[in-house]
């Protein structure tokens, strides 16, 4: 039941999106209702009372506009194409999966890597790159690849070393891969064109991984020096020990190369960037609609067609019934965010965020907007519920601050929020895989998140005097 109203609301906001009609509006509001209410009892406590805030102040601003009853119906369906792009988007990790292209990294890596401070770096960029394409599955992709040969080298605390390699990875990309539905969301809500960021949020992101290739391979070398000559003899026996008994995955030499990524990768992103200068249709949405055409074409190219098919039927409502908390906080912001620009509410907290702006000045707010999803995700809200709630208030045109420079402020705030919120979905399946506290990977990435949220602070000073 609440698998068919997961795809009945996503397949009507998609259908409403190239066929405007009133009727699918009323079905897309209807469905959603419909999911709220039935997901209520099913989701955990914390996320029941977050919604329920959401809920309640949504109504009580249309109670108190005298909004007519039906507003509190067609108030429902905000937010809904983020939920589409996130139910749609593991499909496209498919021909990854398909493709055995872990099999050959974990290959190269245990016969190649000889130095855990070039491991640390490996695994971090295998993880951007993977991060710009599979965004959430990434995570679990890159540890298991990765885990088994952690054995083979000097590591002390071989969970802190994976889990801060992966997930600094992952994050880098957020700021730009049309993946992440954070950079949708973004998008859309400031009025950027993407392409036109593009120039400085990937050099700043690629400068971000080189920053964090520095800082692990000096804690390795540290680490390393500490272990002692003798400890380090002992392992690099054990690692040819290993490798000559041929423990390593099986399938490594039939997989596909994965050179083959980074063209997939570039031509997704060429794809999306030609509709959005040739069509006249959000990004958001041409991300979703792309998504199961490139990812079917990837695998009919690997002669995995069938078989992509096959598991796409049974990962899609797999994966809906998994997201049934997101849908249920997603729909329930969504609500207030439509009551708020029902009722004009928004204009009262535009006047606030104004006015604070007018006190402490234009250059020292701009370095507060990376903050705003770093501090509300430590009260437990999604980077993208936090965004969508807060450019509601930060319109760059009121605020006095170009789009470009509110978006790159907003971007890069949620890659910190990414990496060191302990209630979001990072740091959720990194500590399930783990096996340790979403608490503890956080604290494992404060110093590296810290250095990154300076580093991003200069960048948004130098574009505004260079602006």
């Amino acid at each position: 039941m609440k698998q068919s109203l997961f795809i009945l609301a996503i397949a009507a906001y998609l259908c409403s999106a190239f066929y405007p009609m009133e009727l699918l509006q009323w079905v897309i509001s209807i469905a959603c209702l419909l999911i709220v209410i039935l997901v209520f009892p099913s989701v955990k406590r914390f996320v029941q009372g977050m919604g329920i805030v959401f809920l309640g102040i949504g109504a009580l601003l249309l109670i108190m506009n005298g909004a007519p009853w039906i507003s509190f119906i067609s108030s429902f369906g905000n937010m809904l194409n983020i939920l589409s792009l996130f139910a749609l988007l593991p499909l496209i990790a498919l021909p990854i999966e398909l493709g055995q292209y872990a099999s050959r990294i974990q290959l190269i890596i245990q016969s190649k890597i000889k130095h855990s401070g070039l491991l640390y770096t490996i695994t971090s960029g295998l993880s951007y790159i993977l991060s710009s394409f599979m965004n959430l599955a990434t995570l679990p992709m890159m540890y298991h690849t990765i885990r088994p040969s952690l054995d083979l080298y000097p590591i002390e605390k071989k969970e802190r070393f994976i889990s801060r390699a992966i997930t600094h990875g992952y994050s880098m990309p957020i700021v730009w891969t049309p993946v992440a539905p954070i950079v949708g969301i973004i998008v859309e809500m400031t009025g950027v064109a993407w392409s036109s960021i593009l120039p400085i949020v990937i050099p700043f992101s690629l400068l971000g991984l080189v920053l964090d290739g520095f800082m692990g391979k000096w804690i390795a070398n540290r680490r390393q020096k500490l272990l002692g000559q003798t400890v380090l003899n002992e392992i690099a026996a054990s690692r040819e020990v290993l490798l000559e008994s041929g423990q390593r995955q099986p399938g490594g030499l039939k997989a596909s190369h994965p050179i083959q990524i980074l063209i997939a990768i570039l031509i997704f992103n060429s794809l999306i960037s030609l509709l959005e200068n040739y069509s006249h249709f959000s990004f958001l949405l041409l991300v979703s609609v792309s998504v199961i055409p490139f990812a079917f074409l990837w695998s009919l190219m690997l002669g995995k067609g069938r078989l992509f098919i096959k598991r796409s039927r049974s990962l899609l409502p797999e994966h809906l019934l998994r997201m049934k908390e997101q849908f249920f906080v997603f729909l329930s912001a969504g609500f207030m965010i439509s009551a708020i620009q029902t009722t004009g509410a928004g204009h009262f907290i535009n006047s606030w965020i104004i006015g604070v702006k007018d006190m402490v000045g234009a250059d020292l707010f701009l370095l507060f907007i990376p903050l705003i999803p770093l501090i509300l995700a430590f009260v437990g809200l999604h980077p993208a519920v936090a965004l969508a709630l807060a450019g509601e208030s930060l319109n760059p045109n009121a605020l006095g601050i170009s789009v470009e420079l509110t978006a790159i402020a907003m971007l890069t705030g949620a890659a910190a929020a990414f990496m060191v919120g302990p209630y979001n979905a990072t740091a959720g399946m990194m500590a399930g895989l783990s096996g340790q506290s979403s608490y503890r990977v956080s604290n494992w990435n404060i110093p590296f998140t810290a250095a990154y949220l300076l580093m991003a602070m200069l960048l948004l000073l130098i574009l505004k005097k260079v602006g």
